[in-house]
């Protein structure tokens, strides 16, 4: 007996294979893009850990001035010292903004990477960013009143308040370094480590 192929049977392998391709190239152009936003996110991720280690510093340099005019026996002494701390307070609180405005971006990209890990992360480097920016805006607003006061009474009040908020700022802008250092090693992708690349 013999057994005739249909037209119907001898497409059907050719439209299994045509199918099984545009799956797999799909499936690579996803994962492609997935690694594309991975890199956009560690890039912006980084740019929050640079700008949070520059709030760390800054706001760890003003310290020391800071307490000399929290303290200061002269007018002149106390004036002189906030009015560095002014400065140093201003930087840090642009680097902060900074911060918080990469961190907001990374967000975006971590949602659309998709990995757990890096949104956890990313989300814990934004809050914690916001946090370290309301710190250096409270430091930089007593600062500049301590720059302006007239009184050395007036001066210890402002630089006390701002070295107060100078040490939150120093403490949560090195959690934020940490968190966004955690979210940039969250972000990995199987082809990542197949090519060798972080």
């Amino acid at each position: 007996m013999e057994i005739k192929s249909s037209p119907d049977s001898c497409k059907r392998p050719a439209i299994r294979i045509r199918l099984g391709l545009t799956l797999l190239a799909g499936f690579l152009a996803g994962s492609l893009q997935a690694q594309q936003q991975c890199a956009v996110f560690k890039s912006e991720i980084g740019d929050v850990r640079k700008f949070e280690q520059t709030v760390n510093q800054l706001t760890d340099s003003l310290k020391v001035y800071a307490e000399v005019a929290a303290f200061a026996a002269r007018y002149t002494e106390g004036r002189s010292n906030a009015q560095k701390v002014e400065f140093l307070a201003g930087e840090a609180l642009a680097a902060a903004q900074e911060a918080v405005n990469y961190a907001a971006e990374a967000q975006y990209h971590a949602e659309v990477c998709g990995l757990d890990a890096v949104i956890t992360h990313a989300i814990e480097a934004e809050a914690l960013s916001i946090d370290a920016r309301d710190f250096a805006e409270t430091m930089y607003t007593n600062a500049k009143k301590a720059s302006a006061a007239g009184k050395l009474g007036d001066i210890h009040y402002y630089m006390r308040r701002s070295l107060q908020a100078a040490r939150e700022a120093t403490r949560i802008s090195e959690k934020a370094t940490w968190a966004a250092l955690d979210a940039h090693g969250s972000c990995t992708h199987e082809d990542d480590i197949a090519t060798g690349k972080n």
